[in-house]
């Protein structure tokens, strides 16, 4: 369920009532930026419940008790000018690219599988496959008889960031609003609005537990976008981000909450991927329990 909270009143929120000097002390506020796009984030009447990013926050409130919390629910767009902007807000359900490392703080907390092309069956004799099975992005971009579907302002990774960046892509694919993040994105496609998307195989997943109709979407390997995400927590790169951002490091440097992070991923992530990148993930939420460094802004 989308929160009903609106936009007006979110503006005057973060403009009266978070000048903090530092991070939330006691009797202030901690704002945190939610992600409406299951299973990364699932909120239920405003609140967070039960997906990545939910249980990931409700592990730091609990351990920081002496502030208040609030939950706001905000698309890439919004987001991403926020924290541009300085606003004092953290952004729970980030994508690290290094664009967003200049005007933000990031301290990781997810090891994503690679994206994948999610596609409509009737076109799949129409991908252009190499020899490992793996779907090839760029002659699937360039080619006007398909046509995709993307989010604007939404980080798919490196590899597939540059090919979206190629003015020879745009003719095919459609930029859409986040607002059709998600299940609203695959429903498109049932309806041939659309001939393929990239997404996690994990939020394919979830979307068709909930509809039938999107269980005949497959999902297929992208040549050369084999590199695991790095996702994790935003603040902005201002004096007081850092500072958040350093608390929020010190609420989950320790084996307690590296293990609370991969049980929050563990959880949604398919049990082929979790086995495939079993090793480096260890590595990744090992080197979590270490402090992370943060220089000035």
């Amino acid at each position: 369920m989308r929160s009903s909270f609106p936009s007006s009143r979110l503006v005057g929120l973060l403009t009266a009532g978070l000048l903090l000097a530092g991070p939330a002390q006691a009797g202030d506020t901690m704002t945190w930026l939610m992600p409406d796009f299951p299973p990364i984030g699932i909120p239920v009447h405003g609140q967070p419940t039960d997906g990545m990013a939910d249980q990931l926050v409700k592990y730091i409130v609990a351990k920081w008790p002496e502030a208040s919390h609030r939950f706001l629910y905000a698309n890439p767009n919004r987001v991403w000018s926020m924290l541009a902007s300085g606003e004092q807000v953290c952004f729970t359900g980030a994508l690290r690219t290094p664009e967003r490392d200049r005007f933000a703080y990031f301290r990781n907390t997810y090891l994503l599988p690679p994206p994948q092309l999610i596609i409509r069956p009737e076109i799949q004799a129409a991908i252009p496959l190499n020899a490992k099975g793996e779907a090839e992005p760029g002659p699937l971009m360039n080619n006007p008889a398909l046509h995709g579907l993307v989010i604007e302002k939404r980080a798919y990774g490196p590899a597939v960031d540059a090919l979206l960046a190629q003015p020879t892509a745009s003719p095919h694919i459609k930029r859409l609003a986040a607002s059709n993040y998600g299940k609203t994105i695959f429903t498109m496609m049932t309806m041939q609005r659309g001939d393929y998307t990239i997404d996690y195989d994990f939020v394919l997943a979830h979307a068709a537990a909930t509809d039938a109709q999107l269980a005949k979407l497959k999902a297929i390997p992208l040549a050369g976008a084999d590199n695991l995400i790095v996702g994790g927590i935003a603040c902005p790169r201002t004096a007081w981000g850092r500072t958040t951002v350093q608390k929020i490091d010190a609420l989950l440097a320790s084996h307690e909450g590296s293990a609370a992070l991969l049980q929050a991923q563990a959880r949604w992530i398919s049990k082929e991927s979790a086995l495939r990148y079993e090793e480096p993930m260890k590595e990744f939420f090992r080197r979590l329990e270490t402090p992370q460094q943060y220089e000035h802004p």
